[in-house]
């Protein structure tokens, strides 16, 4: 099923489908936990459903939400060291890619032998503890939590408050990030911008051409914060080894390649950032409220909107 609105669905009933074919995604990915990927496409359709969760806070019980948002972040703690250890073999690959022509053969190898070997680790202790089962359940009362929910408002009224308070929060993190560039800030920045682009993914319909630009946009400057969050946190793991006098000089380089890349995706973040932020929060939401009016008074449309794929 398409992860966006619906013509004449009511908003509590999408949100409920939303969240709850989120979970069972999550579920089926926890079916082949012994991969490391899985586990982090798992964790990833958490993150949907608690931005999406955030969408319509304002008309949930405030002990509904706090019960259903706790139990999803207790199953994406459970998930995340497993998923660090991958996103950081992950990182060093891309990131040797991206330099390929600045590398000696056989360069950063002694670091992307120990990464893996940490990755391999995790991994066997996340069976050996039979951490997916543990998060199976919780998913599950989560889903449970889910399907008793109550979402008050209708229509445009019941998601204005939660576009608006994304897209003021994103604004907010991308000006103290651009004043102040430790690492912590950009990662609040990124957390906004990912909220934002999944809720943007949900108005997909109400006007195709104009979001499909939105979300391209704000992928992008989720990919870019995403990327250089990556890299802080191999950077962290680096400065807590000891290389040892044979492999100084690559620990070194490694170093000096992180800085540089992330120069780069900083850079392209906020050249994006001041471009996608440069309207109030109020004439943001105001432009995402005409397409949706519009949206939902057309009877009978020409041909459905393309689908959104998860």
């Amino acid at each position: 099923m398409a992860y966006c609105f619906k013509r004449r669905e009511s908003v509590a009933k999408a949100i409920k489908r939303f969240g709850r074919e989120r979970i069972e995604h999550a579920l089926e990915s926890l079916n082949d936990a012994r991969r490391a990927e899985a586990i982090h496409c798992a964790r990833k359709d958490i993150k949907k459903t608690r931005a999406l969760l955030r969408l319509v806070r304002t008309g949930i019980p405030k002990k509904e939400f706090r019960r259903l948002t706790t139990a999803l972040r207790e199953a994406a703690t459970h998930l995340a060291a497993s998923r660090d250890a991958y996103i950081k073999t992950q990182t060093l690959r891309h990131l040797a890619e991206h330099f390929k022509g600045q590398l000696a053969p056989g360069a950063l190898r002694p670091v992307r032998a120990k990464l893996r070997k940490t990755c391999d680790e995790e991994m066997k202790r996340f069976g050996k503890e039979k951490t997916a089962n543990y998060v199976e359940r919780t998913l599950r009362r989560a889903a449970r939590i889910l399907g008793r929910l109550k979402v008050r408002g209708k229509g445009w009224k019941a998601l204005n408050p939660g576009v608006k308070a994304t897209y003021r929060q994103g604004r907010q993190a991308y000006k103290t990030a651009e004043t102040d560039s430790l690492p912590e800030n950009f990662h609040a920045w990124r957390k906004r911008a990912k909220d934002l682009w999944y809720q943007v993914r949900l108005l997909h319909p109400t006007w195709p051409e104009q979001l499909d630009a939105m979300a391209s946009e704000l992928g992008a400057l989720g990919d870019n914060l995403g990327d250089d969050h990556d890299l802080t946190v191999l950077r962290q793991d680096l400065e807590q080894w000891s290389p040892g006098d044979r492999h100084t000089r690559e620990f070194e380089t490694l170093h000096g390649l992180i800085e540089e890349r992330q120069r780069e995706l900083r850079a392209a973040a906020l050249a994006l950032g001041t471009r996608f932020y440069a309207e109030k929060p109020s004439m943001f939401c105001s432009r995402l409220a005409g397409y949706w009016q519009t949206w939902r008074r057309e009877e009978n449309s020409v041909a459905p909107s393309a689908a959104v794929t998860p």
